[in-house]
């Protein structure tokens, strides 16, 4: 049985870019612009949610030990 590909939020920015470039579709390459938008969206706030969570478990970290 054959594995459905993975694609990672990360890459699919980039790579829906690139497709609606090359798309002749000019309604497909809208929707593909807006969905590399919203993956590079995405991806920012799960970065910004990830910087939050480590600097308040370090600052919790240096709250305990002080």
């Amino acid at each position: 049985m054959a594995t459905p590909p993975t694609y990672y939020l990360h890459d699919l920015g980039p790579m829906a870019q690139r497709m609606a470039k090359d798309c002749n579709n000019e309604r497909l390459a809208i929707t593909l612009q807006y969905v590399a938008i919203g993956s590079m969206i995405i991806m920012a706030g799960a970065a910004a949610a990830h910087l939050i969570k480590d600097l308040c478990r370090n600052s919790d970290h240096h709250g305990r030990s002080s």
